[in-house]
């Protein structure tokens, strides 16, 4: 399962990012919710994973960028 700052980060390398209707989600005024996260999009679901199956393809993704740039 991915760290909440991992799930922070997906949305800076995931291509089917898409985020909800502030309107659907009960979001509070918390330094969490001024960040994009996973919990956001419209495809991460109540078992906290994404519908696509797109967690561990982007970690995987940002793993090997982060590679090649040490």
């Amino acid at each position: 399962m991915a760290s909440a700052e991992q799930l922070r980060k997906i949305p800076l390398y995931c291509d089917k990012y898409l985020v909800e209707s502030i309107d659907e989600h009960n979001l509070t005024n918390s330094v969490s919710d001024k960040h994009d996260s996973c919990i956001k999009c419209a495809h991460y679901n109540e078992k906290g994973l994404c519908n696509l199956g797109l967690i561990d393809k982007v970690l995987s993704s940002m793993s090997m960028e982060l590679d090649f740039k040490s």
